[in-house]
């Protein structure tokens, strides 16, 4: 496979040949094109963002770096989440494109697997606690955090009062919805388009607390490899077209009304990827970068592919 190649993988894990071919290549929302074929494009100067540990992407001037965040996830959610440690955290946004990355380094929870395995999990159905959606959820683009307090206090409530002794006819199932209230910003939006709230609930003595999702198409897992690292990409559609109402709260352009969101999560690593323990290469981190976008028609796959190829780890 050449430096830059993609590979798309189905569902099952097995490779389909020349797929990767088949996309063309399209401008960034928002880039002008010359109206003379003849005419050279001015190179744009990009604006390099690091994390301490030495992993950097390169942007466009319209990116800029949010207020430093926790890392996540929230504790109301960490002991629900899955067991990854997130070593560093960037948060940036494009308020032309509106659009949100996020890089991050962390531990590695999928040692001992394959590609096949991550494959399956990715795309197990949201709500199981492991799959694409309910990654996306728990680490970055999670519920605010008053409703996750509201949520949790509303469930720590309902469960002391169904485990008092005079409650014994009380079902120990117990399932409490919290519908979250957005705040009119970016990142507000693209959790608000993920998750309409938290779900914290017991059922058969498992506790549990994730998002609630709407419907999402999840596209196969891809395979990139550039710059030295090794890359597997996943893609949830929103299939919920925006109304007036929504862009009017999160002060979107008017003409954004009937666009959908479109979340891409990748987790990557120094080539080879470290499924395997290597003596050689111990504990390697992984970087994992997540971005959301909207639009009309066509998804975002080829902005954040050009995206996550401006990756760098020394």
């Amino acid at each position: 496979m050449t430096l830059g190649g993609i590979i798309r993988v189905a569902w099952c894990g097995f490779m389909v040949p020349g797929v990767a071919a088949q996309r063309p290549a399209s401008p960034e929302r928002g880039a002008e094109q010359s109206p003379r074929s003849s005419q050279v494009q001015p190179q744009l100067e990009l604006k390099r963002f690091s994390l301490l540990s030495g992993t950097s992407i390169d942007l466009s001037p319209d990116w800029i770096e949010r207020e430093q965040m926790p890392l996540p996830p929230s504790p109301r959610l960490a002991r629900f989440a899955p067991q990854v440690t997130f070593l560093e955290f960037m948060a940036l946004e494009n308020p032309k494109m509106h659009s949100t990355l996020r890089i991050a380094t962390t531990t590695n929870p999928f040692l001992g697997g394959d590609e096949v395995a991550l494959d399956v999990q990715m795309h197990s159905a949201a709500g199981s606690g492991s799959g694409l959606a309910d990654y996306l959820f728990y680490f970055f683009f999670s519920a605010p955090r008053d409703c996750l307090d509201g949520g949790s206090e509303a469930y720590r409530k309902a469960k002391n009062q169904a485990e008092l002794p005079d409650h014994t006819a009380v079902s120990p199932d117990l399932s409490i919805r919290t519908d979250c209230q957005h705040p009119p910003t970016l990142a507000g939006f693209y959790s608000r388009q993920l998750s309409a709230g938290v779900l914290f609930q017991v059922t058969n003595g498992v506790e549990f607390a994730g998002g609630i999702y709407p419907e999402f198409y999840l596209t196969p897992m891809e395979k990139v490899e550039a710059s030295g690292l090794t890359f597997y990409v996943f893609e949830a559609q929103g299939r919920m077209r925006l109304d007036l109402a929504t862009v009017d709260h999160f002060n979107l352009p008017d003409e954004m009304q009937g666009a959908q969101a479109d979340f891409f999560w990748a987790v990557g690593a120094p080539s080879p990827f470290p499924f395997i323990r290597d003596p050689q290469r111990k504990n390697v981190p992984l970087i994992q970068v997540a971005y959301a976008g909207m639009g009309l028609g066509s998804d975002k796959h080829d902005i954040f592919m050009r995206l996550l190829r401006q990756v760098h780890s020394r």
